[in-house]
């Protein structure tokens, strides 16, 4: 009877709005981004870590929430471009020390846009 009250009042205490880290997520490090942009390669780092178990990831414009479901990663971040800062939902899959994904424009004229990325860990 109090293992089901404990479990009850675990599940009462659970953030369920973004993903718990598993003790230590693979991806916890500093990464090097290289970006197939429209206009050529640009380049940028990505930086994730445990903000009080919970997984972000921060950019040289701010810190953002990140989803995880085993190696695919997903999140929402504001980018600098040579267009001006713009909003990306970005998809990526961790393999070991690299990492590729896409990066979905959310604003300005390029919106619905998506461009592939590579990072490797730094």
């Amino acid at each position: 009877m109090k293992l089901m009250a404990l479990l009850i009042l675990g599940l009462f205490m659970t953030d369920f709005n973004s993903t718990q880290l598993q003790e230590t997520d693979p991806i916890i490090g500093t990464w090097k981004m290289k970006i197939n942009a429209p206009n050529g390669t640009d380049t940028g780092l990505l930086t994730f870590y445990d903000d009080e178990g919970k997984l972000k990831v921060s950019n040289d414009i701010g810190s953002y929430k990140v989803g995880s479901d085993g190696d695919n990663y997903t999140w929402q971040m504001t980018n600098k471009t040579p267009m001006g800062n713009m909003k990306f939902d970005v998809n990526a899959v961790l393999d070991g020390d690299t990492m590729s994904g896409t990066m979905e424009m959310k604003s300005g004229m390029a919106a619905g846009r998506t461009v592939d990325f590579t990072a490797s860990r730094k």
